[in-house]
């Protein structure tokens, strides 16, 4: 979702505030962010209310919560959840809507845009990497060549090694039993999307 920018920072600042334990008031808004009055900042709250990105209750002081919807808008999950395992990525819909959540991990901290994606297969067994694993993803960020990734080809996602090729994207695989996966980035049906890079793997131990 895009935003005007000092909405965005408003969003954000709330955001910040309920992360760390805390509902903050208009004045204290106004007062971090350099706005003159309270109102300045009630007027971009009506404004973030009325796209439903967040809630006020009129009774109360420090009435500012941000909806599902606001968290999404700003590639985030509120920190008390931990990060999101996404339970499905499909091309064109938000990587952190709540719909596509299976569960939440609380011993990892949250970051923007951080999730964990339900590894399926043996694709990537000798990088380590096996099937029922959780990767630790961070959308957004840049995923250099040769490293790995989750990418999103024709609506499937899929974990991979990286290679940029001029027009194609080559996905490697870590198991010799699997060909490389080649993409013409420009003709892919569903479109292709690199999604962010591996930052670690995360292995329940029962």
């Amino acid at each position: 979702m895009s935003l005007p920018p000092r909405q965005e920072c408003i969003l954000r600042y709330f955001a910040d505030a309920e992360d760390q334990g805390r509902q903050a008031s208009r004045a204290e808004a106004a007062k971090d962010l350099g706005y003159a009055f309270p109102s300045a900042v009630s007027k971009h709250i009506e404004a973030l209310v009325r796209k439903g990105l967040v809630e006020a209750d009129r009774e109360k002081k420090r009435n500012v919560r941000l909806t599902e919807l606001g968290w999404e808008g700003i590639g985030r999950c509120p920190a008390a959840l931990g990060v999101p395992v996404i339970g499905a990525i499909a091309a064109g819909s938000p990587i952190l809507a709540t719909e596509n959540h299976g569960d939440y991990l609380n011993d990892i901290t949250p970051q923007p845009g951080r999730f964990a994606l339900k590894v399926r297969g043996d694709s990537m067994i000798d990088a380590g990497i096996l099937d029922g694993d959780l990767a630790v993803i961070d959308h957004g960020d840049e995923v250099p060549d040769g490293r790995i990734g989750a990418v999103i080809v024709d609506e499937e996602a899929t974990l991979k090694r990286v290679r940029y090729r001029r027009s194609e994207l080559i996905l490697e695989p870590a198991n010799q039993a699997y060909e490389p996966i080649v993409v013409d980035r420009k003709r892919a049906v569903g479109g292709v999307q690199v999604v962010g890079p591996l930052r670690f793997i995360y292995r329940a131990v029962h």
